[in-house]
């Protein structure tokens, strides 16, 4: 998919050896990511093998280098609960990488406050203001997102990414601007 393509070339753009060492955990199967980028990387599949309940999750604090979490929080009925604990496992010097469908169509978040039938069970539709809402629930987070477009079809999306450490977004923010739209 479209998405999938956008999010994998912004992977490509790591050095193989900063993630042949990092320890990963991923929410969903999604073809992204490559298993053998990572040292290790643990799979959470929701209601299947490994299921980790993503608003509450069995590890222990600063467990993972990388956590990436792709069009998962709009399935997840309490979605600030589930961005404190992927910020919880994830050590001081790693990051989380995230998206949501479409943010760039729209400004404000619209949340149904139930799983809508109509939009694939998801609780709500994000807007960029969701970069407002995440930094609120961990303000000592630091951000930065990617915009980037299909090579085949020029569709265009966001790719986000906190972390704990000003260093480390410092440092994708370096790697990915030859090659991206870098925000903040």
């Amino acid at each position: 998919m479209e998405r999938h393509r956008i999010i994998r070339t912004i992977w490509e753009s790591f050095p193989e050896i900063f993630l042949s060492h990092k320890t990963a955990l991923q929410f969903s199967l999604d073809p992204s990511v490559n298993p053998q980028w990572f040292l290790n990387l643990e799979i959470s599949i929701y209601g299947h093998r490994n299921s980790l309940d993503i608003q509450s999750i069995d590890r222990s604090d600063e467990t993972f280098d990388i956590i990436i979490c792709n069009q998962i929080l709009v399935h997840v009925k309490r979605d600030t609960d589930a961005f404190r604990e992927l910020m919880r496992v994830l050590k001081p010097e790693g990051f989380l990488q995230l998206t949501v469908p479409n943010p760039i169509f729209r400004k404000k978040t619209e949340d149904w406050g139930y799983p809508n039938k109509d939009f694939h069970g998801h609780y709500r539709h994000y807007g960029l203001d969701l970069i407002e809402k995440f930094n609120a629930v961990c303000p000592s987070s630091e951000m930065v997102f990617i915009k980037s477009s299909d090579v085949i079809t020029g569709s265009e999306d966001y790719v986000f990414f906190w972390s704990k450490s000003a260093d480390v977004i410092e440092y994708l923010k370096s790697m990915f601007k030859p090659r991206f739209d870098v925000m903040n």
